[in-house]
């Protein structure tokens, strides 16, 4: 679905168009402001982009095919810009990441992507007041507001990721179960791949803040500094997730080997009891006629009082040495 919004040089109000024939005119008029989302779009309106909105085939290709890597590319008439916007699924503890590619020209944004952005949503449904005062400060304006709503969307993500962590280190010590390491696990690959789209998508805004797009004026890169200040503390906000993580696994695996040991403990305990037991047990059952026991009517009694003394002597030793 292709959504526009365009603001006329002589108006104030943005106004929502859907034809497409009156969409690539505005396009290649190059007046006002213009801003094309395509939302899910088919294969055939995925051709449009090379065939009436005249976009550069590598562009094209791009938008086409799943880019795991942020980047901007320079193609003279306008940026080209490869982010995407994450969102954490709790029951997965699983990082999902939807792409979103951008052309940025001096009149015209052009937005792409497959999935549900929530940014490029807050920007449609904010049609009135917010999006007329964002389309009339100009597109190196709108542009930083929708890669700034990109970037705060990790916090959304980054405040789920601590609850689970937390409540995961509160089950640790309660009930360590093999699904919580599991769940370890895909945190921490969740943290990984987190921190690679943010460490990538941090280098593509510094190369806007450094200058090295003339297209952004210097009165915007104020604000592109500001998000990227955004995405330099989000990137350290995922470091010390990942060490959490990591405390937590450890945490883990060494609450289940102290559990491991006192079970061997007892059970150590048990058998080292038993040993002279079984002995004294084994002698007293060879089968020989000149035992003097076997025609004492005590000795039966006798044999078990000292098993049993034999036992509490045991666990009194192993008492004062503190192994119990």
């Amino acid at each position: 679905m292709i959504h526009a919004y365009y603001l006329a040089p002589d108006s104030d109000q943005p106004e929502a168009m859907d034809d497409v024939d009156q969409i690539v005119g505005l396009w290649q008029e190059g007046r006002g402001l213009l801003w094309v989302d395509f939302d899910h779009p088919t294969p055939a309106e995925t051709a449009l982009l090379a065939d009436r909105f005249n976009l550069h085939p590598v562009a094209v290709d791009t938008c086409r095919e799943v880019t795991m890597q942020p980047l901007v590319h320079d193609y003279d008439a306008c940026l080209f810009l490869v982010l995407h916007a994450v969102h954490f699924r709790v029951q997965e503890a699983r990082i999902a990441t939807h792409e979103v590619d951008i052309v940025w020209g001096k009149h015209v944004i052009l937005t792409y992507h497959r999935g549900t952005v929530r940014a490029v949503e807050q920007l449609r449904d904010t049609a009135g007041t917010s999006l007329r005062a964002l389309m009339a400060r100009g597109t190196d304006f709108f542009l930083h507001a929708l890669v700034d709503r990109v970037i705060d969307n990790f916090q959304p993500a980054l405040e789920r990721m601590d609850r689970v962590i937390e409540a995961g280190e509160k089950e640790i010590f309660a009930n360590p179960t093999d699904e919580m390491l599991q769940r370890l696990l895909a945190l921490r690959r969740s943290t990984a791949h987190l921190l690679r789209m943010g460490t990538a998508q941090r280098d593509v805004v510094a190369r806007i803040v450094r200058g090295e797009f003339p297209q952004v004026g210097k009165h915007a890169l104020a604000y592109w500094r500001d998000a990227y200040d955004h995405l330099i503390r989000m990137v350290q906000a995922v470091e010390a997730q990942r060490d959490l993580i990591a405390s937590a696994r450890d945490a883990y695996l060494s609450v289940v080997s102290n559990r491991m040991n006192e079970v061997m403990k007892v059970l150590t305990i048990i058998a080292t009891i038993f040993i002279p037991i079984t002995f004294v047990a084994g002698v007293y059952g060879m089968n020989f006629e000149w035992m003097p026991e076997l025609h004492t009517w005590w000795a039966y009694p006798a044999t078990l009082g000292i098993m049993a003394l034999i036992a509490a002597a045991m666990l009194l030793y192993f008492r004062r040495k503190r192994w119990i």
